[in-house]
């Protein structure tokens, strides 16, 4: 991932229950967390998500039937990415996350807000690497987005890059 690409995690509303305070919050480990369990109810039409997914982001060329990946153009400073893994029977979503590339604004007002309308359309909330969960409305994420990590790296590179010195030497 690039510091200036913010990750957000996609699950079905409905699935959000206790499950999600064992998987998120009491996650330890440098890793994140599998979704598979939020979408082990989830049956509503997958073909027509990878298809709208096909419409905002390019499919990339790698992955498979069962590893979809999408992948905007880096070199333009779009660097925007979607990743749905499915079941070997390709009959369930087991994990689906996408990665916003902050530098242009243009990923914010095209690519952002039609994932996020893909989201509203089919009730799913975004997790982010904290494990808080955000409806798909912009308001929200953009107030995510400008507290992020990426976001503080472009405002001020080496500002942030000198802060993550700062904090291994205390």
């Amino acid at each position: 991932m690039a510091i200036w690409q913010y990750l957000l995690m996609v699950v079905p509303e409905n699935s959000i229950d206790s499950n999600y305070q064992c998987i998120f919050k009491n996650n330890k480990t440098g890793f994140l967390p599998e979704t598979k369990s939020f979408w082990k109810n989830f049956d509503d039409d997958i073909p027509s998500i990878i298809a709208e997914l096909d419409q905002i982001i390019k499919r990339a060329n790698w992955g498979n039937d069962t590893f979809i990946n999408w992948k905007g153009d880096g070199n333009n400073e779009e660097d925007n990415d979607a990743c749905i893994c499915l079941s070997d029977d390709k009959t369930r979503i087991e994990e689906f996350q996408f990665r916003i590339d902050l530098r242009k604004a243009s990923n914010i007002t095209n690519i952002l807000q039609s994932i996020l309308k893909l989201c509203e359309i089919n009730q799913f909330v975004l997790i982010d690497l904290k494990g808080e969960i955000y409806k798909p409305k912009i308001e929200y994420i953009i107030e995510i987005i400008k507290a992020s990590n990426a976001n503080t790296f472009l405002i001020d590179p080496i500002k942030f890059l000198e802060n993550l010195s700062n904090e291994k030497r205390t």
